[in-house]
């Protein structure tokens, strides 16, 4: 099957072939709730496709509770034919493919009709396999990407079970791979890579994973297995899981394919009303035309042909604000700052009134240091729309840069929930912006938030700077109850929704207060860390004061 890793053999061709220089304007442009088509197939194959692609992520998502964690969006581009598809094709053979982009994850078919269904699941298993994050054995990805290729709605429920064409035949027809050496294909194998060799690869994985999904003795096994070969490889997997050797799997799997009949499951799965009614909007050949032009500039060693197109996509389009946003992207990943600045700024002068593009520019404009600037025009996109979180974290962040600390502070609380690798920025940005505003105690908690989220040198560095700023450690809490061994004492201590610990090596002589419950009283506590390897508390008081 065909693969992200391989690349594109992509020429100046891609400039005059029809689904760029068409006299009409083909493009169809259909917007669902999760995926973005653009296709040249027409409305109705088009609306059947991406309720297609709908019903399969409500399967994966509902069945297994698979969620991407990138959180790119994905774009399924779909012509009519195998002649428009054909300078996009990674190879000959291929009739559909996945790559994941740099901004959107693709989807590229040589068709839309139902008949192009199973290769296109098949990808998309790729692409969900890959947004969750990690890596997994070629044979799993190939044999998931194989099992759920036929899934097919009957009536109100989801089918899987059904085999793939060919593979059936192959297994009944042709000498089995040792499992073992399947369980070893990589991507570079010549099992994995020969015309001749590659059906039994997929036949045989696509068997393996229905046994371990449907059959009833592995499937109970099977999170355990794939927990497993998170550390082990597969045949170590198999021993520790299922305490079979990959021989003892292999009869298990002959058997299980000679039965009579391989069983299937139905799955019920909900799917939303608004799946039937998504946006629709005719002419788009601009918006696809950038689509391509990026899945083109997305692959590596292509920037010479990406530059040609994106010449072709302005002189074209002369006057589209999207021409002159999509050139400001392209000049800012290739980090021709000024250059991009300068596309911005035309699209702006051209009417948009996309928000992401003026966030965009405010990025462009940061990087040349116009600082004010870019803050107007992330408050030009807040006006636009209000609900974009990047561009509150973005202005927070600037606003936390020139000093407006109180503005900072009302700003990038906006921006949450923030992306884990945002969290370090925003938490230092807080907390510094509280310590500049007075609040040293707000600060140290904001600090002692982002900690977790960073183990970057730097970033660690700026943490420290930052603490040692701020002083000794202040919480304030409400004291619950102190807990006295001799003259020790555990002042319990309940801050938000936790129960933290301080000692006072002498409770009475220090406070005179006495052992056992207390009335809720409200206390500010400046302390210190704990002895290195000491447990048990979290800090011994240096002050105490009632509030």
């Amino acid at each position: 099957m065909i693969r992200a890793a391989r690349r594109l053999a992509l020429t100046w061709s891609l400039l005059s072939t029809v689904a760029f220089a068409a006299p009409a304007d083909p493009w169809l442009r259909i917007q669902s709730a999760n995926f973005e088509l653009f296709t040249t197939a027409g409305e109705r194959t088009g609306r059947d496709l991406v309720r297609h692609f709908e019903q399969v992520r409500s399967f994966f998502l509902q069945v297994f509770g698979v969620k991407s964690t990138n959180g790119k969006p994905v774009r399924i581009i779909a012509f009519r034919s195998g002649k428009e598809f054909k300078p996009y094709r990674p190879s000959e053979a291929a009739t559909a493919f996945y790559h994941a982009g740099s901004e959107h994850d693709y989807i590229v078919m040589s068709g839309a009709g139902e008949e192009h269904y199973p290769i296109a699941t098949h990808e998309y298993t790729h692409l969900l396999i890959g947004q969750t994050g990690g890596t997994i054995p070629l044979w799993l990805n190939e044999g998931l990407a194989e099992l759920y290729s036929t899934v097919e709605q009957v009536g109100a429920k989801i089918v899987v079970g059904k085999a793939p064409p060919g593979r059936g035949e192959a297994l009944l027809s042709q000498p089995w791979i040792d499992l073992d050496t399947l369980l070893a294909t990589t991507n570079d194998s010549p099992l994995y890579n020969e015309k001749s060799r590659a059906g039994m690869f997929y036949a045989e994985s696509w068997a393996l994973l229905h046994m371990l999904n449907l059959d009833q003795g592995y499937r109970s096994r099977l999170p355990d297995l794939l927990d497993a070969l998170k550390t082990s490889d597969s045949a170590a997997a198999f021993q520790q899981t299922c305490g079979k050797s990959p021989a003892e799997v292999q009869q298990d799997l002959q058997a299980y394919v000679g039965a009579q009949y391989l069983r299937g499951l139905a799955f019920q799965v909900d799917l939303s009303k608004a799946v039937d009614s998504p946006a629709i909007e005719a002419h788009s050949t601009v918006p696809a035309r950038i689509a391509l032009v990026e899945l083109v500039a997305d692959y590596p060693g292509k920037i010479e042909q990406a530059n040609l197109a994106y010449d072709q996509l302005a002189r074209d389009f002369p006057r589209s604000a999207e021409v002159a946003a999509a050139l400001g992207r392209w000049a800012y990943r290739e980090r021709r700052n000024q250059e991009a600045v300068s596309h911005f700024a035309h699209a702006a002068e051209l009417g948009s009134t996309d928000a992401r593009v003026f966030l965009d520019y405010a990025r462009a404009l940061s990087a040349v240091k116009h600082t004010d600037e870019a803050v107007a025009a992330l408050r030009h996109a807040l006006r636009l729309d209000s609900s974009l979180k990047e561009a509150h974290y973005n202005l927070g962040l600037l606003l936390v840069r020139i000093g407006s600390w109180r503005e900072a502070l009302d700003e990038l609380p906006l921006a949450r929930p923030v992306k884990p690798q945002q969290a370090p920025r925003f938490f230092y940005g807080m907390a510094y912006s509280s310590y500049r505003a007075g609040d040293t105690i707000a600060a140290r908690n904001y600090l002692e938030q982002g900690r977790p989220y960073t183990r970057i040198p730097e970033e660690v560095a700026a943490l420290d700077r930052l603490s040692q700023d701020l002083g000794p450690p202040v919480v304030e809490g409400v004291l619950e109850a102190i807990e006295c061994q001799g003259n020790l004492g555990k002042l319990r201590v309940r801050i938000g929704d936790s129960l933290r610990t301080f000692l006072v090596p002498d409770v009475t002589l220090a406070y005179d207060l006495k052992c056992g419950p207390q009335a809720n009283i409200k206390v500010s506590i400046e302390f210190q860390a704990m002895p290195a390897g000491a447990s048990g508390a979290d800090g011994i008081v240096r002050m105490l004061a009632f509030q």
